[in-house]
């Protein structure tokens, strides 16, 4: 039996894509060379990995006992790659990060290029999802390194505390309600933009408008927050926001952080790693960049 890492990469690409096809784009393989490589893993196994549904590849029982078997020895040879880098003394090698939607989407999008304009030998993947995701991806060792938006509560993760933000209540520069006397009951009689139901992000929302007194009569509930802020950008509106995601907007005019008298609240952003191995110079020196330049 011969197995190789390469196998083992285009295994778990087909199954986070569930398509051959979308794992050979990713891969920038041809679709029958991610099919071969497949075949000769299975024939190697013995065993089936997938079955065809209706939506492409599902793994089977078979490819759920080799995944964490995949990961384990994906993360041993990208922890060889980066020894023999640092022996070299030359900062290369790939790391895997993962991030909340927030954190991903207006901090780290943009200090990975800087990361990278230093260290041009060095290739980053940003996966950005929800923060129970990324928490279970670092866990299970498909990624290095993780921020998340809540201290992880799982026993093999390290957390440290990252970024401190603040929540704001904003609203575009045309609402009417720029000017007036800011009042829970005032505000209480706006059209609300929120995230979608059962997000961490609308449950905060929502508590923490309770808390001020603050009584939604109407609203409306939009996926991604680049449509909240485009909604509310109408002049129509407003929204609960943490301050990182709305700075720019707020900076350009385009939109008004309203003063709520007592309204004063922080969100926390958390980096994880797994605490029952070495952390390599690479995964450390990247957190130690992101640490010092994430509040820029």
């Amino acid at each position: 039996m011969r197995i190789t890492l390469k196998q083992l990469s285009i295994f778990k690409a087909i199954h986070h894509s569930g398509q051959i096809s979308k794992a050979a784009k990713e891969l920038h393989m041809s679709v029958p060379a991610v099919s071969m490589a497949l075949k000769e893993l299975e024939s190697c196994l013995g065993s089936r990995l997938f079955e065809r549904s209706s939506n492409g590849l599902a793994i089977n029982d078979n490819g759920k006992v080799i995944l964490p078997y995949a990961n384990e020895m994906l993360s041993k040879g990208m922890q060889l790659e980066q020894i023999l880098a640092e022996t070299s003394n030359c900062i290369r090698g790939s790391l895997r990060v993962g991030s909340s939607k927030t954190a991903g989407n207006y901090v780290l999008s943009r200090k990975i290029p800087l990361f990278k304009k230093e260290f041009p030998s060095v290739e980053i993947k940003l996966v950005i999802g929800n923060s129970i995701t990324i928490e279970q991806m670092v866990s299970e060792k498909e990624l290095d390194l993780g921020f998340i938006d809540a201290k992880s509560g799982s026993s093999n993760l390290k957390s440290e505390l990252w970024l401190k933000d603040k929540i704001c209540i904003v609203t575009g520069k045309s609402n009417s309600i720029i000017g007036e006397s800011i009042t829970a009951d005032r505000l209480s009689k706006e059209l609300w933009v929120l995230d979608e139901a059962g997000s961490i992000s609308r449950i905060r929302a929502i508590q923490l408008l309770k808390s001020a007194k603050i009584n939604i009569e109407q609203e409306l509930t939009m996926t991604t927050m680049g449509a909240i802020k485009r909604a509310i950008g109408t002049g129509i509106g407003l929204s609960v926001l943490p301050w990182i995601a709305v700075v720019e907007e707020v900076e350009r005019g385009e939109l008004v952080e309203l003063k709520l008298p007592g309204w004063e609240h922080q969100r926390h952003y958390w980096s994880v790693v797994r605490d029952n191995e070495p952390m390599a110079e690479l995964t450390s020196k990247f957190l130690a960049f992101c640490n010092n330049e994430a509040i820029s």
